[in-house]
């Protein structure tokens, strides 16, 4: 009996405490769940990263608990945050002050907002080229793209390759097209060649004629360092061609963080 009593009080206080729990409405804006959309055009809450969706519970009085799922490295997790009265009036407030999530505010809200596709344009950017990496940290990275898998971008530069995570990165400077000015090549190819011949035959004009044991000249040497010039200026012809065809088309700057989108939206 007494057994009987404790389970009976139990399942009563439980159905006391969980009747106290009750989703609320923030605002007529954004409804009993905040999605990822009401999320970013209202700024409810902008520091909380891969944002999913929310609820507001109402604990009591005084207290709410703010339900959150989030993306973490590919998986839905589950965060809780408490917020008093207070904030919930401010939240409040704040989204009752800003106009109604319509359609074209949604289209206007995403133009420009790249960074929500970022392996979409990463993956679509012809490769290799020249680009400029803005780190989050101010740091700029140059040179040449030559890779681009698992969210971290491979660039070479004059001294090694770079790998650096896309999450760390706020734009970067590309050509959407590299085709464009292909017809220079064979003439590129043929100048950088040229020059390099050039370069060889003057570099034996300004050495002394070395014989051989019979007093010949050795011609063959000769040969050998036009033949080495050549092969060193078509060598270069690819960098050369690289870097006429980054001077001659445009470029465009696609901004890969929201810190960085928030910012040019204040310019």
């Amino acid at each position: 009996m007494m057994r009987f009593k404790f389970h009976l009080t139990g399942i009563l206080v439980f159905s006391f405490i969980f009747a106290q729990e009750e989703v609320v409405i923030l605002s007529k804006k954004v409804g009993w769940d905040i999605d990822v959309h009401e999320n970013r055009f209202y700024e409810i809450f902008p520091d909380e990263k891969g944002f999913m969706n929310a609820q507001i519970i109402q604990l009591s009085k005084n207290k709410f608990r703010v339900s959150i799922i989030k993306e973490i490295r590919g998986k839905n997790r589950r965060v809780r945050r408490y917020i008093s009265l207070k904030e919930f009036a401010s939240l409040q407030n704040h989204v009752n002050m800003q106009p109604e999530f319509t359609e074209e505010a949604r289209t206007a809200m995403y133009k420009g907002m790249d960074f929500l596709r970022v392996a979409e344009i990463i993956n679509g950017i012809p490769k290799p080229q020249y680009v400029v990496v803005n780190h989050s940290d101010g740091k700029l990275l140059k040179g040449s793209l030559i890779v681009a898998a698992d969210n971290i971008l491979h660039v070479q530069t004059p001294t090694n390759v770079e790998m650096v995570d896309l999450s760390e990165v706020d734009a970067m400077t590309y050509r959407t097209r590299m085709d464009e000015y292909d017809y220079l090549k064979p003439w590129l190819i043929g100048i950088s060649g040229s020059v390099g011949f050039g370069l060889a035959r003057l570099y034996n004009s300004q050495r002394s004629t070395i014989y051989n044991e019979y007093g010949v000249p050795r011609t063959d040497l000769k040969r050998y360092t036009e033949i080495y010039g050549i092969v060193l200026g078509l060598i270069f012809s690819s960098e050369l061609f690289d870097a006429v065809s980054t001077l001659l088309t445009s470029a465009d700057t696609i901004i890969l963080s929201k810190a960085q989108y928030d910012k040019e939206k204040i310019k």
